[in-house]
């Protein structure tokens, strides 16, 4: 066979139904048998040309079952193999046999179709007798039985993933022009790549599979891309590519399976981005975001969303990698199906996924630039992130309380709502931020501080009421007592911010929201700790104090002296009765 020469290939053509049965059962053999059987189809091939049309069905279920040998040398002759039947074939004819095999269901074996037909099996003559009465009619069956638990999960992924490794070496030699045709079919069936992006967590086992059919569908469609160019990577087309890619790069990994697959997923990105006019990937996400979230959205099956699901992890992938700026456009798909896994009665583990996203966007820069902020504020503040501040016991419930409490603090900080908002909220949201300062986590407790700081501030003094004083004060001086320090001096601040609310009177007034037996007892907590042994607390506090002395100077004065002569020091106390004194007109020592 081998001597022929390529004077006699167009005239003198052996059949492939005279090859022996252990050339399309390679997966078989020793070795060394598989390496003969291999050498031996290769050479069939480039003789008979575009005859292999007539056999490709069990011809390519031989090559996908070796293309992916243990054996190097195999491997590369299976993949010659196949470049040759991708050269002298039509794409027409085996594009759509491959398509088949990775649209068929995970962990099910495909009866009937020239795919598999005639391969199985170890009888010495059960492929050559399918090829001697090969044909089109064989190819292309009318209907697909599928027989389900034919493998296992492991199985069925490492299936496909031989038809991936074989369907990219068939098309290695075609060009721009002869993909063009195809690409639609060929997108689409990897568009939503079930076959290789499970939609619950995996095993162990199959989660390497998964991993390694994920790598090799990366570099199948990091070849289109550099075949096709821009015909794959704008449109209709863009967005099928797109939303393959973003599976794949939103899949969790582990340190065992590492995040190969989801690294070489973000190249190709870019180098999609790349095909189109040399765009850059926040160009690409601005484009294919909207279409993508606007599918998975849909019908709001977002409402049955667990920790696990696959549209879970997209939809998180999708706003971690478009940024801040891409997000706010969308403001109003992202914010029902994050409502609706933040709502209470879901799994504190979802929860903290989601809080730890929007965490995330908040912080991006360009994301609270939407103008819808200025109506959604209040009901992202009041639906989302309250009732996840609610005390609850447990330590995932801690956590969420955490994450809840941050993000408050970057909403309010960030100005997206209005003191008019935010106090239309301030009853039910001030008893939870109030119990944040006694929380268990020292963290929550700080973060707090910051946020009443924030929140008092924006209120301003109109919207701040004698009972809400009441209520503040205490639990903010009950913090200086706290056993980190960090928090002592964190809750200082809220301390000098409602200070800045203050519409005093001596007297208790509707007109007014602190009075002068308040004051009192508001000076008298902060005075214990104008002697702490800790020079930063009694600066800290020192401060608050010289904020509180033109309240009330003279009542301010009288309460420093009856105090002054029971502290290890009076520099302090002197230091405030000198500053209040300006408050007065005159000195009071």
């Amino acid at each position: 066979m081998c001597g022929h020469t390529l004077s006699t290939r167009g005239t003198h053509r052996p059949s492939l139904s005279s090859l022996p049965a252990s050339s399309l059962n390679m997966s078989t053999l020793r070795i060394q048998a598989r390496i003969r059987a291999a050498d031996t189809l290769a050479g069939t091939l480039w003789l008979v040309g575009p005859a292999a049309t007539d056999h490709l069905g069990p011809l390519l279920a031989a090559l996908s079952k070796t293309v992916e040998d243990s054996d190097e040398g195999v491997a590369r002759q299976v993949r010659r193999c196949a470049q040759l039947v991708g050269r002298s074939c039509d794409l027409a004819v085996y594009v759509p046999l491959v398509l088949d095999q990775l649209r068929a269901p995970s962990g099910a074996a495909l009866v009937g179709s020239a795919a598999t037909a005639g391969c199985g099996g170890n009888s010495a003559g059960g492929g050559a007798d399918f090829l001697r009465g090969g044909g089109h009619s064989r190819m292309r069956p009318a209907a697909v039985t599928v027989l389900e638990g034919a493998e296992t999960d492991a199985g069925a992924i490492g299936r496909r993933a031989g038809w991936l490794s074989l369907l990219g070496e068939l098309l290695a030699g075609a060009t721009a022009e002869q993909l063009r045709p195809h690409l639609s079919a060929l997108l689409a069936t990897v568009a939503r790549p079930v076959f290789c992006v499970p939609g619950r967590a995996s095993d162990d086992d199959a989660g390497a599979s998964f991993a390694a059919t994920q790598l090799r569908l990366c570099s199948f469609l990091g070849q289109l891309i550099s075949s096709a160019g821009a015909a794959c990577a704008s449109g209709d087309n863009g967005l099928l590519l797109y939303s393959a890619l973003m599976r794949v790069a939103s899949v969790p990994s582990s340190a065992q399976h590492g995040f190969a697959s989801q690294r070489r997923a973000i190249e190709c990105l870019s180098a999609m981005a790349a095909a189109v006019d040399g765009g850059s990937a926040e160009a690409l996400h601005a484009v294919f975001l909207p279409p993508l979230l606007a599918q998975i959205t849909a019908g709001e099956t977002y409402k049955s969303w667990k920790v696990d699901s696959a549209e879970w992890h997209l939809f998180q992938a999708l706003c971690r990698q478009a940024g801040g700026a891409t997000c706010a456009r969308v403001l109003l798909l992202l914010l029902p199906p994050l409502a609706a896994v933040l709502s209470p009665k879901e799994e504190p583990t979802l929860r903290l996924t989601a809080l730890s996203l929007l965490d995330s966007l908040l912080s991006a820069e360009g994301f609270l630039a939407a103008p819808e902020w200025a109506e959604m504020g209040e009901h992202v503040l009041a639906a989302m992130l309250l009732p996840n501040a609610v005390w609850r016991a447990g330590k995932p419930a801690e956590h969420v309380r955490l994450a809840s409490y941050s993000c408050v603090q970057k909403l309010l900080s960030a100005d997206a709502i209005s003191g008019e908002q935010l106090g239309a909220h301030m009853g039910g949201a001030l008893p939870l931020l109030v119990a944040g300062l006694d929380d268990d986590n020292v963290e929550s407790r700080r973060i707090a501080c910051v946020i009443l700081a924030t929140a008092l501030r924006r209120l301003g003094p109109s919207r701040v009421s004698h009972e809400q004083m009441r209520q503040l004060y205490p639990e903010l001086t009950k913090r200086l007592d706290d056993a980190s320090d960090g928090v002592r001096v964190a809750a200082c601040v809220p301390l000098v911010a409602m200070l800045e609310q203050v519409r005093y009177s001596a007297s208790w007034s509707e007109a007014h929201n602190f009075d002068r037996t308040n004051f009192g007892y508001f000076v008298n907590g902060l005075l214990v700790h104008l002697d702490d042994p800790d020079p930063e607390i009694q600066a800290a506090v020192a401060e608050v104090l010289e904020r509180a002395a033109p309240i009330d100077p003279p009542e301010f004065c009288s309460l420093v002296r009856a105090v002054r002569g029971r502290h290890r020091s009076s520099k302090l106390c002197d230091a405030l009765l000198e500053n209040a004194g300006g408050h007065t007109g005159g000195t009071l020592v």
